[in-house]
């Protein structure tokens, strides 16, 4: 490609050119007279470059006006008769498409439109908007093209700094992890602007998006869309600031947790233009809430749960301190009168009733320590049962005749012949807690029943009595340790270790103890022990 050839100006053509601009008359410092001159005026003022091409747009240019030399520096001679020195001050980039331009107006006549570069005698590139017409004379002898010039670099240049900006914030909307969206004002209309995040959010791409404008609504949470439609109904409707959090369900199934920021765009006269928002994935955040809640959840009831131990603990400890000390202030108080039985003068049926009262105070503290230590023992899965096959209906009957618990007592026993693979001594143990727990809680007058029956996969047996009962709200709490009955003040006999030994016992057999209303008033406690079989799992 060549270069434009020096016109003998100075070095400083650009400023030289500058000052020519705006200063070019037809025929300087004489009005225009006839219609020619006007018309030439005209044509060589107006800020736009005119020009003529006679025949094909190959062909030599046979008029340029005036105004190129203030514009690009070239004076008009420069471009008559030298097509070639148009091609050579265009840009580069530019060139081809002028070229097939030009090509296809030869052929069709039709109107010629294009914007191109072409450099100044500086070296610096100029934006114009060309367009010519192809014209014929009447008689059809000749025809040439007429076109026009207009420089438009300082549009062109906004237009590039308008699209860099466009792209720039398009890279920065479409890279951020969130999705960006506008929509129009009709929740009918399709979204105008979707990001490409959408998409990685939700599985579902941009142009199915906006393909079916009720996607939103259809992939809302069910347990969300209601108030959610609503609060969208509510903000069309007044032209507030839409946030709200909110499930979503992507084509995968997932669940995910959005917050949604929208606001109205407004005119001058405040009606809403379109509605630009944002979505932001808070799913990590909303599992992360929950997994606090739940912790503080469990938080609150392991405070409660210490508060109801330190309470039990309270407990245990005043009743334990006055069991114990209660038996041992009598046995000690009957040691040390027998040992001054010489000087107090104990006759022999003194001194054997003394040492029966210790007997039965040792052997009520021996019991409570037993109990005690076999609780921790449970607790600290320390006990192996021996099992063999026992019948329960003997064992019980064989029991109570024998229990010194009972004396002055009330008691029917009502049994029957039924097996169960057990632990003798463990069985003692449960047989004795339910009689002294029907004791203790039972005015002197009431009845007590012993009874046992054979059931499907092992036996029962139920100790009941006709007292107070048990109310139905504390017919679990009374099988935990340390829990004692509600007729029970904190100076009546027992710990509240018996009845969850009683429990404990059963579970280590593969049974379960509960109890529940007797039939006629009173309370039936009932232990179900397995039959035969393999022993138990732990």
């Amino acid at each position: 490609m060549g270069t434009p050839a020096d016109d003998g100006r100075s070095t400083d053509r650009r400023s030289e050119s500058l000052r020519a601009r705006g200063q070019l008359r037809a025929v300087p410092g004489r009005t225009p007279e006839t219609p020619e001159e006007r018309f030439r005026h005209l044509v060589e003022t107006i800020p736009a470059i005119v020009y003529v091409e006679v025949g094909a747009s190959q062909s030599p240019t046979t008029y340029v006006s005036p105004r190129i030399y203030a514009v690009l520096g070239y004076q008009p001679d420069r471009f008559l008769n030298h097509r070639a020195f148009w091609n050579e001050i265009m840009h580069p980039e530019d060139l081809p498409t002028v070229l097939a331009a030009d090509e296809q107006a030869d052929r069709t006549h039709a109107r010629y439109v294009q914007e191109y570069r072409l450099r100044d005698v500086d070296g610096a590139y100029h934006w114009f908007h060309d367009e010519a017409e192809y014209l014929e004379d009447e008689d059809g002898g000749s025809s040439y093209w007429q076109g026009i010039l207009v420089e438009i670099t300082e549009r062109k240049e906004m237009e590039l700094r308008v699209r860099d900006m466009e792209i720039r914030y398009r890279s920065l909307v479409e890279h951020i992890p969130a999705v960006v969206y506008i929509e129009g004002t009709s929740s009918s209309e399709a979204p105008e602007y979707m990001s490409p995040h959408y998409e990685r959010l939700f599985g579902y791409s941009v142009e199915e998006r906006i393909a079916e404008p009720g996607l939103w609504t259809r992939l809302l949470h069910p347990d969300d869309r209601e108030e959610t439609l609503a609060a969208a109904e509510h903000v069309a409707a007044t032209g507030e600031t839409f946030s709200r959090d909110y499930r979503m369900i992507a084509r995968d199934g997932r669940i995910v947790w959005v917050h949604d920021d929208c606001s109205p765009v407004l005119s001058e006269d405040g009606t809403i233009l379109f509605w630009q928002g944002l979505l932001s994935d808070i799913t990590d955040r909303k599992r992360a809430e929950g997994q606090l809640a739940h912790a503080l959840e469990m938080e609150r009831h392991a405070v409660e749960r210490l508060r109801e131990l330190d309470e039990i603990k309270n407990t245990f400890l005043t009743t334990v301190s006055h069991d114990l000390r209660t038996p041992l202030a009598a046995i000690l108080g009957n040691a040390v009168t027998l040992e001054r039985e010489e000087e107090i003068g104990l006759t022999p049926a003194e001194r054997q009733e003394l040492a029966h009262s210790l007997a039965v105070k040792a052997r009520k503290l021996s019991a409570l320590v037993t109990d005690l230590l076999d609780l921790d023992r449970l607790t600290q899965s320390d006990i192996e049962p021996r099992l063999q096959l026992v019948d329960l209906g003997g064992f019980a009957a064989a029991f109570v005749q024998g229990c010194d618990l009972l004396a002055g007592r009330r008691v029917v026993v009502d049994v029957a012949p039924a097996i169960a693979n057990v632990d003798p001594s463990i069985l003692e143990r449960i047989i004795e807690n339910l009689l002294a727990n029907a004791v203790r809680h039972t005015p002197a007058e009431a009845s007590i029943w012993v009874r046992v029956r054979a059931v499907d996969g092992g036996a029962d047996l139920l100790v009941e009595d006709d007292g107070p009962g048990v109310p139905s709200h504390l017919r679990d709490v009374v099988f935990r340790a340390f829990e004692r009955g509600p007729t029970e003040s904190a100076h009546s006999p027992g710990v509240g270790v018996g009845l969850s030994l009683v429990s404990r016992f059963a579970q280590l057999h593969g049974g379960r103890a509960w109890v529940q209303e007797r039939e006629g008033g009173g309370a039936s406690f009932r232990v179900h022990l397995p039959g035969p079989g393999p022993a138990p799992s732990r």
